[in-house]
């Protein structure tokens, strides 16, 4: 488990690079706006793409970590067992989804490969944007893998937040 959550912390720090090249460049496009009267042409789509890279790469850490956004109020009310049943089958169908996603977001990426796509405006290369889907999917699903077979410690969860309270 220790290499999962060795690629989960890299993971996160490249979604918290992209976030902080993202702040950055929506601060440049600010002052160039305010100062010259006209932002860098290239900092709108961009800042679109870095977003996206951004959540995909969080997606995978997120799901190993169990630190997706969740409603409690009924898991809360189940035993132990139970919640750990519920929480395997709610991987199970992030594990399906993954599947389905990633299979969709394959086609999309070799369509931009064989288009050679480029985005509207300043006519960015897409295909390395559109890499990061697939690769999320196949990590977020190894994630849900992983927390199928060994559970996430309820334990932990109920000393970081309870849903209910």
């Amino acid at each position: 488990m220790r290499w999962a959550d060795t690629i989960a912390n890299l993971l996160a720090q490249v979604a918290a690079g992209l976030a902080v090249a993202m702040s950055g460049f929506v601060a440049l496009s600010a002052i160039m706006r305010y100062l010259f009267g006209a932002p860098f042409s290239f900092t709108e789509e961009l800042v679109g793409l870095l977003f996206t890279a951004m959540i995909f790469a969080g997606i995978p850490a997120c799901t190993l970590r169990r630190s997706h956004i969740s409603v409690t109020i009924i898991p809360d009310l189940l035993p132990k067992w139970a919640q750990r049943q519920l929480d395997r089958l709610a991987h199970a169908v992030i594990l399906f989804f993954c599947i389905w996603f990633g299979k969709l977001t394959w086609d999309y990426m070799q369509l931009t490969i064989s288009l050679n796509a480029r985005s509207s405006g300043v006519q960015l290369i897409l295909w390395p944007w559109t890499a990061a889907l697939p690769l999320s999917c196949f990590m977020a699903g190894l994630a849900a893998l992983i927390r199928i077979a060994i559970p996430y410690d309820l334990s932990k969860a109920d000393a970081v937040h309870r849903g209910s309270q």
